[in-house]
């Protein structure tokens, strides 16, 4: 309030020279809403549009936490509340944007509304402790589903569901912030099913938050595109690459991985074992015999090109997938069930 009327005695300075420009104005009155900002984001849980308080900060680091999974820039829990809600945390580490840049972002993120992006419900900054908030899916991570301990043995149809429900999102991501947002981190811990059993992608927009401008090495590297891996550059062309390898693990069932070559410097050892395959005519070993879908696979090798501008956008990777699904919708219907 201080500055505030601090500014407003400048502007009706008798002198007309001392008075600011009102793009000077206009920076002092942002510069206090920034600090607004920061002052309510230390002190609460701030929920995005169309979320209600259901539970308060208290409540969920109060609340008994399970870790899903931990990374370079990222850990992930899961968080029951004693109201009986289940939700999944994400406690981001190593962020160094401003915090002008993060809300703008956060902005970003919490308008995303889509059936197939994992919705930001809530969020908490405290200096660099910041916690990102989503809905618990039970079934866990395409990669839980397929790797984990408690592997489920998933059809041809729920599989291909879940790579048209993951392109469509990340499609959608794709459109935001005039159409230049990027995930940045695509692989299978990073998709869920949803209730219709088709992919839903989370923590879309956090790599921009986390400024990554180093790669951990963790199993993350096995979706890494080559430019990505070689020169830290991540693009929405990126994002095409890392999901043609998920859509090869559906397809196969196998890890992606990482691997040096003294010829090739690191290449994706599962799109080199595809290739190796292919050409030796593995068919009965590569895939499932329900699984024999030669356009899914001609879709997977179109998205990693290793020239980035040889990769279709994710909209056209979308529409394959949908013709190969006969999974239709019109422009603004619902996500249409068989």
């Amino acid at each position: 309030m201080v500055k505030m009327l601090q500014i407003g005695m400048s502007c009706v300075a008798k002198t007309p020279k001392k008075r600011p420009k009102m793009s000077e104005v206009v920076k002092m009155m942002e510069d206090i809403r920034m600090m607004s900002t920061r002052i309510r984001l230390l002190r609460k849980l701030v929920f995005t549009e169309g979320f209600y308080p259901a539970f308060d900060l208290r409540d969920m680091l109060g609340a008994s936490a399970e870790v899903l999974g931990s990374g370079t820039f990222r850990n992930s829990y899961k968080a029951t509340l004693e109201n009986g809600i289940t939700i999944m945390v994400k406690r981001l580490k190593g962020v160094n944007v401003t915090s002008q840049a993060f809300l703008q972002q956060i902005e970003v993120i919490g308008r995303m509304r889509h059936e197939n992006v994992a919705a930001l419900m809530a969020y908490y900054c405290l200096n660099d402790e910041i916690l990102m908030v989503y809905d618990y899916y039970g079934q866990g991570s395409v990669f839980d589903i397929l790797h984990g301990q408690n592997q489920i043995s998933l059809d041809w149809e729920t599989r291909l569901r879940i790579a048209v429900g993951a392109a469509r999102g990340i499609a959608h991501i794709h459109t935001q912030a005039g159409q230049k947002l990027i995930h940045g981190n695509v692989k299978a811990s990073n998709i869920f099913v949803n209730a219709q059993q088709y992919g839903c992608v989370s923590d879309g927009g956090l790599t921009t938050l986390t400024g990554q401008t180093t790669l951990p090495a963790t199993r993350s590297a096995g979706y890494h595109a080559p430019e990505v891996a070689d020169n830290k550059k991540f693009s929405q062309a990126s994002d095409v690459y890392s999901f043609g390898i998920v859509l090869f693990e559906l397809l196969t069932g196998k890890v992606p991985t990482h691997s040096a070559s003294a010829d090739d410097g690191m290449v994706n050892g599962l799109v080199r074992w595809v290739n190796f395959a292919i050409r030796n005519d593995w068919t009965s070993e590569v895939f499932d015999v329900e699984l024999l879908a030669v356009q899914s696979l001609q879709i997977a090798m179109s998205c990693v090109e290793s020239v980035p501008e040889n990769r279709p956008k994710m909209s056209e990777v979308v529409k394959m997938l949908e013709d190969i699904s006969e999974i239709k919708i019109g422009a603004n219907s619902p996500l249409k069930q068989d």
